[in-house]
């Protein structure tokens, strides 16, 4: 995709023993006409080696040109309950990686700062949430990169490619919560992840029983809520159906017919199946009161 040139944009990366990943996917993104003004490299503990040095590379090559003064520079390093992180290897450093990096990507988001968020560096737990925060919070123009690099510049570790040398900085693709459900397009205004991971499913909830309530209440006759509702909740046959509603197993057939074509159209789905019926519309027959009550006549 193309990446606009008008707006300035933070680059967060992970950082684990290679700096040049920080250099390198820098570089490409510049080259590609990324406007980058700002780089916030996320790392473990910064006394202990790999990463003290790493971070020395990164904190000169940012000091002088061709990045100094158009970018600035800055380091965060994970902490939990007992200090710096040395590892990402406990339930607490997970935490802290989630944490860290859904606060410096909200923190972009509201500075009206775009976000090329870069999980090639540290531990596979740093992409991971890397990745859910970026699902989490990204916007259409907000991009998650992974680098590989190969030959000399690997073994070399240098932090710029030359002539020659062989890299790729591959964009993975993000399926937006925001672009999924509308209601989710708000999460940002929750400052702990945690909090919005559970905001999110209780908003997913309601947004589920909401379209179940219009589609019962207002897209199906009388006829189709009596074969739907002992449909969902008790998974019965179209037999069973009929004999428990006293009608011809044709009508039966015929009201689901109707119920799974309109579904289909409620949902914007091509093709509704009876299994599908049943998950759409479990937790209205299980949560709501109408749904609990007397069948809507």
């Amino acid at each position: 995709m193309p990446t606009s040139t008008s707006i300035a944009s933070s680059l967060i990366a992970t950082l684990g023993s290679e700096a040049q990943v920080v250099t390198l996917t820098l570089d490409s993104l510049l080259a590609r006409g990324a406007r980058v003004t700002r780089v916030v490299v996320v790392h473990t503990a910064p006394d202990t080696e790999p990463i003290a040095a790493s971070l020395a590379r990164l904190r000169a090559a940012f000091a002088a040109p061709p990045y100094f003064p158009a970018i600035e520079f800055e380091t965060v390093g994970l902490a939990g309950p007992a200090g710096p992180l040395k590892d990402v290897d406990s339930t607490a450093g997970s935490a802290a990686v989630f944490t860290t990096l859904y606060r410096l990507v909200r923190a972009e988001k509201l500075a009206g700062r775009p976000v090329h968020l870069s999980i090639a560096g540290g531990r596979k737990t740093m992409s991971v949430f890397g990745m859910a925060v970026a699902q989490m919070l990204f916007d259409e123009d907000y991009r998650l990169w992974h680098l590989v690099s190969q030959g000399r510049l690997l073994e070399e570790k240098r932090l710029h490619a030359e002539p020659g040398d062989t890299f790729s900085l591959i964009e993975i693709p993000v399926v937006l919560w925001s672009a999924v459900s509308p209601v989710l397009t708000d999460l940002s205004q929750v400052d702990d992840p945690f909090a919005a991971v559970e905001r999110q499913r209780a908003l997913r909830v309601q947004e589920a029983l909401e379209q179940a309530r219009s589609f019962v209440m207002g897209a199906l006759s009388a006829g189709e809520r009596r074969a739907v509702e002992p449909l969902v909740r008790h998974g019965l046959s179209d037999a069973e159906l009929a004999q428990r509603l006293s009608l011809s197993p044709k009508t039966v057939e015929k009201h689901l017919g109707e119920a799974y074509a309109k579904a289909g159209v409620h949902w914007g789905l091509e093709k509704v199946s009876r299994t599908q019926l049943v998950a759409l519309l479990n937790l209205y027959y299980r949560l709501t009161p109408e749904g609990n009550g007397e069948n809507p006549a």
